[in-house]
């Protein structure tokens, strides 16, 4: 139940930022939205579908397809500045394949979390004056 609701709290902030630019621009449709996740953000792609298309019903991005550029996890080396990936579940990644530093990194890439665009459709008919 805890990822459901930690996958909720994140579908909501991104369906309520693509409804928002939706609005802004008077879309009649939102097509696609295009998202860029780290694989260390803990996001379940299953969960975030389908909490996508439930907080998108009966909205103008309720048939928006999402696609997602996963992003790997990459450490930084303190030593010797190489880059390389890591995998926080796999103690053999914890060490430089240069220097064979143990547990001296920070992590480089891998906690990205941003919507690259939005494909939008048309746009709303504007209202005459009176």
């Amino acid at each position: 139940m805890g990822e459901i609701m930690h996958e909720m709290a994140i579908v909501r902030n991104v369906v309520d930022t693509v409804l928002e630019e939706a609005d802004r621009v008077g879309a009649t449709e939102v097509k696609s939205v295009h998202l860029k996740i780290g694989n260390g953000r803990d996001i379940i792609k299953e969960y975030f579908d389908k909490l996508f298309t439930f907080l998108a019903q009966g909205t103008v991005a309720e048939n928006a397809q999402l696609n997602i550029e996963w992003i790997p996890m990459t450490a930084c080396c303190n030593t010797c500045s190489s880059v390389f990936p890591v995998d926080r579940f796999k103690r053999e990644t914890w060490v430089c394949p240069s220097c064979k530093a143990e547990r001296n990194y920070v992590i480089h890439s891998g906690m990205e979390f941003s919507i690259s665009y939005i494909e939008i459709l048309g746009k709303q008919k504007q209202k005459a004056a009176s």
